[in-house]
């Protein structure tokens, strides 16, 4: 169903009830290329974007959210159940992280955070991290203050390293409906947390960055040879190659500690799972094909040749940074599986 504004257009200056139009496109943010789907009444008199306040501010939202999950930084809500996860007032937080209150305050009400600020940010989501700051900052805040921080981050440390904490339902969250971006499969999260548990029992080595590349090479391979993807999850261009759309996120969400953890191992952290995978809603032709995706990957040295190898990858090379790579680069994908 359309949605209808009540505005003045502000090219023609007439009264109308304009349509809100849906369009994808891109836009900078700090340089760097947002691809979303954005909001924009439309006069039907003449034609113009008109100018409305609510849609241009939902449209913001919508930028930053998605440049925060390409940059990896913490949304407004995961800042707010950070600061609270490790009972920091506002003030404690800020003390902590050497930066004013109104900083915090602004961010956890959606402002970007600077470069640094997102660095800290980023750090804080490990507990070790948040003890490290406490104590090197301790004179900053009264005892109590002290004590209560204290307890509430050696609570998180006494059980594995949950950083999935502010989204518990997010795979249910990131459910979709099958689209051209999601390799038409609807995103099932049991589906996809079965498909990285027999990942991470396969998979040498399964380091989080890893991870992104075969469930990649996963998915497009499914989407060549079957004309649907096996996850149904979205792939945007970074830096490093192909990445799942809130990656992080997702990552977090499966890592629970009951099915799936993340393990110290050398500069960077495995995803280990922590039972079989049940593979009984799976085709034959799809638990082959898992099959095959891991000895894939295991091929590769290191989680670096893996990338370098993704890299090749006509999706990645034509896609502009930050953008969702189209499922028909399925068609050239250089992993031949059968």
């Amino acid at each position: 169903m359309v949605e209808f504004v009540h505005a003045i257009c502000d090219a023609c200056y007439a009264e109308v009830d304009a349509p809100i139009s849906i369009v994808r496109e891109s836009v900078a943010v700090r340089g760097m290329p947002v691809t979303e789907d954005f909001e924009y009444p439309i006069c039907p008199e003449c034609g113009n974007r008109i100018g409305h306040a609510p849609t241009m501010d939902r449209n913001l939202e919508k930028q930053y959210r998605r440049y925060r999950d390409l940059r990896d930084i913490p949304q407004p809500e995961e800042i707010v159940a950070l600061r609270k996860r490790y009972g920091f007032t506002q003030r404690a937080f800020a003390a902590v992280l050497d930066m004013g209150i109104a900083s915090v305050q602004r961010y956890e009400h959606g402002a970007l955070p600077t470069a640094a600020h997102a660095h800290l940010l980023r750090n804080m989501r490990d507990p070790r991290y948040a003890r490290e700051r406490l104590l090197g900052n301790r004179k900053k805040l009264g005892s109590d203050e002290v004590d209560k921080a204290l307890s509430a981050i050696e609570g998180c440390l006494g059980g594995s390293v949950d950083y999935a904490f502010v989204r518990i339902e997010l795979l249910d969250g990131m459910a979709s409906c099958a689209s051209p971006e999601t390799g038409m499969r609807s995103l099932e999260a049991a589906r996809l947390r079965e498909t990285v548990v027999f990942l991470a029992s396969h998979v040498r080595d399964l380091y989080r960055t890893k991870l992104n590349k075969v469930l990649f090479y996963l998915d497009f391979a499914s989407f060549r040879d079957a004309g649907v993807s096996f996850t149904g999850l979205k792939y945007a261009k970074a830096e490093f190659g192909p990445v799942p759309d809130q990656y992080e996120l997702m990552l977090a969400a499966l890592t629970d500690g009951v099915d799936l953890s993340l393990l110290e191992q050398g500069e960077g952290q495995v995803v280990v799972s922590n039972r079989p995978s049940d593979l009984a809603g799976f085709s034959a032709d799809e638990i082959e094909l898992l099959k095959a995706v891991c000895a894939f990957a295991n091929t590769f040295a290191s989680s670096a040749d893996l990338s370098h190898f993704s890299h090749g990858e006509t999706g990645w090379l034509e896609t502009p940074l930050g953008q969702i790579i189209d499922y028909s680069y399925a068609a050239s994908l250089r992993w031949k599986c059968k």
